[in-house]
């Protein structure tokens, strides 16, 4: 009896627990908009303390670094690493601005004064190799016209309106560097205390899980996910400063025009993996099309040369395999991320891509181990009947 009652407090559990999940599911579609715009808000709020999460992430290593070498500090050779890793990247991110934002303000400036004059100095050269009275250059020579008008009356509107725009919200700098003084405090905090706060997140999540398997998957599956990020983040972003200071270089002595502008956007795009250069090149070839087209030319063969260097030698001595994936994965979580999460997504979606490959494939080896069948893929290839 007492058997048959405990079987009937499982179903009725069981059934109470799914109706109970139906209803927070429907509660939550038709609440979403509401529940979003909470979300925001938690978000706008926490945001300094993300910043200094991703912060504290990306300078540990550093920081680790020299704690290694200050061990005669004793007792402040923590302090004085971060410290230290702190004052070197802020020096060095502030060194760079002295240096580059100068230059490439006054590269805008003379793009966005000179543009106009450039597009009708190439349509002048276009309309010296087209007859006047023929039916097709006079066709070709509509749509140029069409388009030089749009982008002069784009310019005109929109790109000094943004300017205008930017001006006008000089006041939201001091939020910003609110939050930046309270995500570098934030940063500080969690390098000085890393392990304390780490083994918190361990404790919590052992006093809810009580299986041994899986806490020790989880575990294998966080070190894994700090392998991938912490080699593919640090490596691109070294990686991303070689091309563009190359870039930089092989560009002054050809004697490119807007040379540090091009450079920076091909260093920036360089970071999105594989179709990185590619990006950077599209608007960077327009910029020197309209001063030069042999020039451009020119600039698309060094573009692709430099791919090359970097996919070929420069990337893999850096990031080695870092993340594991084949062109083909990387290529379809470029396209995923890059739609949910935009720009940033095309970042990091290789890591976080490689992370999700990573966990599905230790369950589907373990699923084969049960069943007694080899987890190696060659065992599985099929060989094509000729």
């Amino acid at each position: 009896m007492q058997e048959k009652n405990q079987h009937y407090l499982k179903w009725g559990l069981t059934i109470f627990l799914s109706l109970s999940a139906t209803i927070v599911f429907f509660f939550l579609i038709f609440r979403f908009d509401e529940i979003r715009g909470f979300l925001d808000i938690i978000l706008s709020a926490l945001q300094p303390v993300v910043i200094g999460m991703v912060l504290a992430y990306l300078l540990c290593p550093a920081a680790k670094f020299l704690e290694n070498h200050l061990r005669m500090l004793g007792g402040f050779a923590r302090l004085v690493s971060v410290l230290v890793t702190l004052v070197l990247t802020f020096g060095i991110v502030g060194l760079f601005c002295a240096l580059v934002l100068p230059q490439l303000v006054g590269s805008v400036r003379e793009l966005v004064s000179g543009l106009p004059q450039q597009l009708q100095a190439q349509l002048d050269r276009l309309s010296a190799y087209l007859e006047s009275d023929s039916e097709a250059g006079a066709t070709v020579m509509q749509m140029v016209e069409s388009i030089q008008n749009f982008l002069a009356n784009w310019i005109r509107t929109n790109m000094f309106a943004t300017v205008s725009s930017i001006s006008n919200s000089v006041l939201s700098v001091g939020s910003m560097i609110v939050n930046l003084v309270v995500a570098v405090i934030v940063a500080i905090y969690l390098m000085l205390d890393r392990e304390r706060y780490l083994a918190q997140c361990r404790k919590l999540f052992f006093a809810v899980s009580r299986n041994d398997r899986w806490n020790d998957a989880v575990m294998d599956a966080l070190r894994q996910t700090d392998r991938i990020f912490s080699g593919f983040i640090s490596g691109k972003l070294v990686d991303s400063l070689i091309v563009g200071v190359i870039c930089f270089i092989c560009l002054v002595i050809l004697r490119m025009p807007y040379a540090l502008l091009v450079s920076v956007i091909v260093g920036v795009t360089n970071i999105i993996p594989m179709f990185g250069p590619f990006i950077g090149a599209v608007p960077s070839a327009f910029l020197i099309l309209l001063v030069s087209p042999a020039k451009c030319v020119v600039f698309l063969i060094f573009v692709v040369v430099l791919q090359q260097i970097d996919g070929n030698i420069i990337g893999p001595r850096i990031l080695g395999n870092s993340t594991g994936l084949s062109a083909l994965y990387v290529t379809i979580s470029m396209l995923l991320f890059g739609k949910l999460l935009g720009f940033l997504g095309m970042i990091v979606g290789v890591p976080l891509f490689a992370t999700l490959y990573y966990i599905v494939k230790r369950l589907a080896e373990h699923s084969l181990k049960q069943q007694s069948l080899p987890v190696d893929t060659a065992s599985y290839i099929v060989e094509e009947k000729k």
